[in-house]
């Protein structure tokens, strides 16, 4: 029979046990109640975004400031259609820079983690060493370049950069990426007679696809979104070699219809966040989790 030490120990863990529970419960409380605060704070301006980009010129131009429309006007969006030309300049910028950059920075690291010859480590502690000069340093002297060279106002100099190794950063990422792979993978390739070329792109390449997808990606969002660049480069250029971003600052800046009509200026601003959003969401797994696995799965 159970003693009254048994008794009252087993009601002491039960008790125990009961608050444990609670303050979990609480804890996870405060926690989603935080969470959903911070989320609210965020999303304030998007759903605020959102909703100008629905309202009628006389609702988001009144002196009453309310957040949700109380008239939905979709026409604002044919705005795009005013900008066609620079949408198709911003995707051929956009689809040069995604392959040239990460396959570029794939050929330059295959013989640094690949191939042994005189002065790698010199030539890997410069190529790094390009990581610690500030961007905004480089702008005059490349912008005095393109200028010799005149291409300065063409959508050339927004895409000619991707042809030489796609960044330090890129370049050391992938090297670590195929150190991962093992050496006898070009063995055997070398002894069937295969050559470099082959290996880089019969072997090695498949192998880094991961990689190269998460560098890609990420291109697509940066450049998506740049707008110091085509500022910088093409704003003295011909308007029909202007991007997204360039032409519809300059059209909302000398404009006074768009300046003053926000609907129409916010659904603009919603085309031009979609891309990024919908890229993000499609390939969220792939940008997380691409370069946490190793070229060879179990």
């Amino acid at each position: 029979m159970p003693t009254i030490d048994m008794i009252k120990s087993s009601d002491t863990m039960l008790l125990s046990a009961k608050h444990r529970k609670a303050k979990l419960v609480r804890d996870y409380v405060v926690k989603y109640a935080v969470a959903a605060v911070l989320l609210c704070v965020v999303l304030l301006p998007v759903v605020f975004m959102l909703c100008r980009s629905v309202m009628t010129y006389e609702e988001a131009s009144g002196i009453t400031m309310h957040l949700f429309p109380r008239t939905f006007d979709l026409s604002n969006y044919k705005i795009i259609l005013d900008y066609l030309k620079q949408l198709g300049n911003t995707l051929l910028v956009v689809a040069i820079n995604a392959f040239f950059i990460p396959f570029t920075a794939c050929l330059t690291a295959f013989p640094f983690a690949r191939a042994k010859f005189i002065g790698k480590k010199a030539a890997f502690a410069v190529i790094l060493s390009t990581v610690m000069v500030p961007s905004s340093v480089l702008l005059i002297p490349t912008y005095t370049m393109y200028a010799t060279v005149g291409i300065t106002g063409k959508l050339v100099s927004l895409w000619i950069q991707a042809f030489f190794g796609g960044g330090a950063l890129n370049i050391f990422l992938v090297i670590q990426f195929m150190r991962t792979l093992p050496k006898e993978l070009d063995e055997a390739a070398l002894i069937d007679g295969a050559n470099l070329f082959r290996i880089f792109f019969k072997i090695i390449f498949p192998l880094v696809f991961n990689v190269f997808l998460y560098i890609c990606i990420n291109t697509v969002i940066a450049l998506w979104m740049d707008f110091q660049g085509p500022l910088i480069y093409l704003g003295t250029g011909n308007e029909s070699s202007f991007t997204l971003a360039l032409k519809f600052y300059i059209d909302y800046t000398n404009d006074s219809y768009l300046s003053d009509h926000y609907n129409v200026m916010m659904a603009m601003v919603v085309c031009m966040s979609l891309p990024p959003v919908v890229i993000f969401l499609i390939f969220q797994k792939r940008m997380i989790g691409g370069i946490k696995i190793g070229g060879l799965k179990d």
